[in-house]
């Protein structure tokens, strides 16, 4: 809707143009202050579209970088793939070549472990005709001993019967010398073949263990001809299953290489509605300051509009904590240096995060007070505060400075006000404007994805003519 003023000459107007004047302006103002309303709610929520975006940026970004790892990965899965399969055709080559050989060596081995055996064998029957030789040598020792006996009679007998039996008895010396030589012979024989027998014995030993020996290694062979046949059969599957993996994984670089390029697109893409929300933000923001100064034009003296009281109530708050501040110093119970204190210290263990400075608890026991007794001048106040130039306000209401609750940082947005920055567009201009008011409108995060639309009626507070923040009264529309 259009307002249209018409200018008259100040002599001929009649007095109820006067009249006419305010009420378009408090008109003008109500509805500019409906539409800073309505751009103000709309600017957020391109902020919450422009945030998401640009985490979709990020998102598609990282989603290209993998997508491109995964293809130069699958790359070098391809070409191990068909390095494999060289190699396993290779040695299927090579195994089913070496099979005959190991066939013909097992073969070569099964043999001598049957040589193995008949050595065996024959060592066992050498052994026999060895015991059955000392049992003839030992018959032979006997005889000779007997033979020497009855040489030993015949000499007797032969001198008993004088010259007669010299003949004799010469003879009996004789077989008597030929079975000592016989004893002798003897006796070599069984030692040697004790000694034999001990030889055969030793050789019968080691070809049983030889034999025990060549059943392992015949039995060994075989598991060996078995395990040669299950790596061939095993190498030729191998050989197999490299190719189909070598056309998968060929498969899989084609198809990765189409999604790196459509990722690679739709990045392009969301980067380009990144950027022109961005612009569209830039200008809702631009319409949005606008629209705050039509409304901050319209609070002329003389008209009372909306936003009239709280404006008021901004500045009388904002002159009573200047006045506040300048009593302390005087008093000595803090220093200028200490109350324009700008170095925030974190406070370990916070979320969101909240910060101290030297003036944190001077103005906590001083100001929360005041804060307090705020809904009593206007029912529609929600909240206010001093803060800072760059945004920090040290205190707050009560309700809205609560301690903290672990792991829990939605309820604490909502419930821990205090002690924070609060570097937003409309917190900064509050604590940094210099006019005797600023009248803005924002969207006040609740935690949880949550928004309450709110005005923000701020006047600037001086500290023996030094800017020291603004005060700030925010309330509903």
């Amino acid at each position: 809707m259009a307002l249209k003023l018409v200018r008259r000459n100040a002599k001929t107007a009649p007095e109820t143009d006067g009249e006419n004047y305010h009420k378009v302006i408090e008109q003008v103002a109500q509805r500019a202050g409906k539409l800073a309303i309505e751009v103000n709610d709309i600017a957020g929520h391109v902020d919450d579209v422009d945030g998401q975006v640009k985490r979709e940026v990020t998102q598609f970004a990282e989603l290209v970088r993998i997508a491109e790892h995964l293809s130069g990965a699958n790359k070098i899965v391809d070409a191990a793939a068909r390095n494999a399969q060289h190699v396993a055709g290779a040695a299927n080559a090579d195994i089913g070549r070496s099979e005959d050989t190991i066939h013909r060596s097992l073969e070569g081995i099964q043999r001598l472990t049957d040589s193995v055996g008949g050595v065996e064998s024959k060592l066992k029957g050498l052994s026999e005709a060895l015991r059955r030789v000392t049992k003839v040598a030992k018959g032979i020792g006997a005889i000779a001993k007997q033979t020497n006996l009855l040489a030993l009679n015949a000499t007797i007998e032969a001198a008993r019967a004088g010259d007669a039996g010299r003949g004799f008895a010469n003879v009996a010396e004789e077989i008597k010398a030929l079975a000592g030589q016989t004893s002798d012979a003897t006796a070599d024989i069984d030692n040697t073949l004790s000694r034999l027998s001990e030889q055969s014995q030793g050789l019968m030993e080691t070809g049983s263990r030889g034999s025990v020996r060549a059943a392992r290694v015949r039995e060994g062979s075989q598991a060996m001809h078995e395990v040669i046949q299950s790596v061939s059969q095993a190498m030729h599957e191998v050989d197999q299953e490299s190719s189909r993996i070598a056309e998968a994984v060929q498969a899989i670089d084609r198809h990765a290489e189409r999604t790196v390029q459509g990722l690679q697109e739709m990045s392009s893409d969301v980067k380009q509605s990144s950027e022109n929300l961005g612009k569209a933000r830039t200008r809702v923001n631009q319409l949005l300051g606008f629209t705050e100064e039509l409304v901050s034009m319209t609070a002329v003296d003389g008209v009372v509009t909306e936003d009239t009281p709280f404006i008021e109530l901004a500045q009388e708050r904002a002159a009573q904590v200047g006045k506040l501040f300048e009593e302390a110093i005087a008093s000595g119970e803090i220093s200028e240096d200490d109350l324009f204190d700008r170095e925030y210290r974190e406070i370990p263990g916070t979320d969101p995060q909240q910060v101290r400075t030297r003036h944190t608890d001077f103005c906590i026991r001083h100001l929360t007070a005041v804060y307090d007794a705020l809904p009593e001048a206007n029912a529609n106040i929600v909240s206010g505060g001093a803060c800072d130039v760059n945004g920090y306000l040290p205190a707050l209401m009560s309700k809205y400075s609560q301690p903290q609750r672990p792991g829990n940082p939605e309820w604490n947005a909502a419930h821990c006000r205090n002690k924070r920055i609060m570097n937003d567009r409309v917190g900064l201009s509050a604590g940094r404007n210099t006019q005797p008011f600023l009248l803005q409108t924002y969207r006040r995060a609740m935690g949880g994805g949550d928004y309450v639309l709110l005005k923000d009626a701020s006047a600037p507070i001086y500290v023996h003519g030094k800017h020291w923040g603004g005060f700030r009264v925010n309330y509903k529309v």
